[in-house]
């Protein structure tokens, strides 16, 4: 009798630490900046056109049970897009600077809380689109990191900046163009810059049309047995099955 009640208080206080322990995940960014130098020393960014599409968006979701939330719009609007079930919340969020047409002085969130077997992922996508470039001009991006942690299980948050050269069909990308702050539950503190910055040269006289990717990501999951079907299938129409693997790697 001493023993059943032994183990039954065991897997009372176990079934307590898996439902206290919450795993999080924020990545917070601000003031951000897009820069021209040399060449003719302007770009050209696409905005409330009818032949491309909106260039920034939010989703969030949830995944047992089921939320999820999005929105869209073109650079500079603010947009907010959240999942809550209970205590367990998926948000993500641009802040926009006046006027709306302007991407400069945007900011950008998205947070995951969840535990007791949830899990969410958070996307702020701040521009993703063509940009047209000055003959032997390069443009710059930048913008501070506020916030960047992974705490719990299964846990990680990262931000993004891609340039690449395009024809509209075909994406051509190099490391040289791309810089990402990542981290995850496993790894330290995030102990990289807190000014994330990227560029990309037009080597043209001509004009050039450049792709630009700017983003933020978060995941968690507090499952404490393999991620199920549904939960990948989520992850991976997230444009987040990358991280979903990465996370399954490090628990096997």
């Amino acid at each position: 009798m001493l023993n059943k009640t032994k183990l039954t208080l065991g897997a009372a206080l176990i079934a307590a630490s898996q439902l206290a322990a919450a795993d999080v995940a924020e990545v917070k960014i601000s003031n951000l900046t897009l820069s021209v130098q040399n060449g003719g020393w302007w770009a050209y960014i696409p905005f409330e056109v009818d032949w491309t599409s909106p260039t920034a968006g939010t989703s969030a979701a949830l995944v047992n049970p089921s939320f999820a939330d999005s929105a869209g719009g073109w650079h500079g609007y603010a947009l907010t897009s959240s999942a809550m079930d209970g205590a367990h919340i998926a948000q993500a969020q641009l802040t926009a600077k006046t006027p709306q047409t302007d991407i400069n002085g945007v900011g950008a969130s998205a947070k995951v809380d969840v535990n007791g077997g949830q899990a969410g992922w958070a996307f702020a996508k701040v521009f993703d689109g063509q940009i047209l470039v000055s003959g032997n001009a390069t443009v710059t991006v930048s913008f501070t990191l506020d916030s960047l942690l992974a705490t719990g299980n299964q846990a990680q948050a990262n931000a993004t900046i891609e340039f690449c050269s395009t024809d509209f069909v075909t994406d051509t990308c190099e490391a040289a163009n791309y810089a990402e702050a990542f981290v995850d539950a496993t790894s330290p503190a995030y102990t990289g810059p807190s000014i994330l910055t990227a560029s990309w040269t037009n080597l043209s006289n001509d004009n050039t049309w450049a792709k630009m990717r700017i983003g933020l990501t978060a995941s968690a999951d507090s499952l404490a047995t393999p991620v199920p079907e549904p939960t990948t299938t989520a992850l991976w129409l997230a444009g987040l099955a990358g991280i979903g693997a990465i996370a399954r790697r490090r628990k096997i």
